[in-house]
């Protein structure tokens, strides 16, 4: 069988270079993996590593939103879209190969750090769309310090039966890295971003939210001692795991995540540098010495069933500036000592 050449005429045009250097790095994917069984629960994860290199980063250049798996009204990261797809064909036959193995006991999680992450997200949804596995075999995904990537998702999550369970976004209380997409954009500087991008004009979550990628799944805050990084001003002080309560009225828990999103602020010239924020609360040495404190702090063999009896701990927040709607109403985390068993099943030893 031979091979046919074709020679296709270079335009000057500077999307059109981007877009074709796009391509040509995509074809292989700079993010490493790695698998890891657990014969117990029968469950393969897959470990999706963050950016550690310039061509790991640079795909973030391509934010710009395109349809996810041919959804009408979810749209997804470009670059991050397509750094999916090479992983997925990557580990689609280790999915099957576990799948003949074990059968209907087969199990499958997802977890990763920072733009690893997001790519776990995606690879973990595309296996579901394209009916590859079924849900009651996708465990909930773990993720660290990872942006969404995500406008619609909630959308997506409903149609496949799931609830935000299905993701667990920990974050540092200060990394900024998370909140990147999902911050407020100056009006200029979304009016700048649709002269380059004739897509931005009709995307939903910069007309509507005024952010490129909405929060999905359930976000959960880590905050480390005041040693390692100074407290957030949203949170107690001290070492511990926070989850939103979210059993109130629903306006005020989104404002509660868009408050935490926008504290520190991405464009804040300070969360840069040696002594920013992307160094001090991104790295991902930075997140393992943070829940090994949290760990150290609340399990241990002997006394996880006792924690099980207690009441969460609930720490009533105010929420000031320029959410003035809610200024008067109180924003409530939840120190979830039970719930660093998520952290626990993810193989973090301690």
């Amino acid at each position: 069988m031979g091979f046919e050449r074709k020679h296709h005429r270079i335009h000057s045009s500077k999307d059109q270079l981007l877009s074709m250097a796009a391509h040509q790095s995509f074809h292989s994917s700079p993010f490493e993996w790695i698998i890891c069984d657990d014969p117990i629960r029968h469950t393969r994860i897959f470990v999706i590593q963050g950016p550690d290199s310039l061509t790991s980063w640079w795909r973030v250049l391509f934010f710009h939103p395109t349809k996810f798996e041919g959804k009408l009204d979810v749209f997804v990261h470009k670059g991050m879209y397509e750094a999916a797809k090479v992983i997925y064909e990557k580990v689609i036959p280790h999915v099957v190969d576990f799948l003949q193995t074990h059968g209907e006991h087969a199990r499958f999680q997802f977890t990763g750090h920072s733009l690893g992450g997001s790519i776990a997200v995606l690879v973990s949804l595309m296996l579901l769309i394209r009916n590859v596995v079924r849900c009651s075999m996708v465990e909930p995904v773990v993720i660290f310090g990872s942006p969404f990537v995500l406008c619609g998702g909630r959308k997506l999550l409903d149609e496949l039966t799931l609830d935000d369970a299905q993701i667990y976004n920990v974050i540092m209380h200060g990394d900024i890295v998370p909140r990147g997409f999902s911050c407020n954009i100056p009006g200029f500087l979304i009016s700048i971003l649709k002269l380059f991008k004739r897509s931005l004009h009709s995307h939903p979550c910069l007309n509507e939210n005024k952010f490129m990628y909405s929060p999905l799944g359930e976000l959960l805050i880590l905050q480390p001692n005041a040693k390692s990084s100074p407290g957030h001003p949203l949170l107690p002080p001290g070492t511990a795991f926070y989850a939103l309560d979210t059993t109130g009225c629903k306006d005020t828990s989104n404002a509660a995540i868009n408050g935490f999103l926008n504290s520190p602020h991405p464009f804040d010239p300070k969360a840069y540098g040696d002594d920013g924020t992307v160094s001090l609360n991104h790295d991902s040495s930075s997140y393992l010495k943070a829940i090994k404190g949290v760990l150290r702090l609340h399990i241990t063999a002997t006394i996880v069933p006792k924690l099980r009896e207690k009441k969460s701990l609930c720490h009533h927040l105010r929420i000031h500036g320029s959410m003035k709607e809610i200024q008067n109403q109180q924003i409530r985390f939840y120190d979830i000592k039970d719930g660093v068993c998520i952290l626990a099943r993810v193989g973090i030893n301690i």
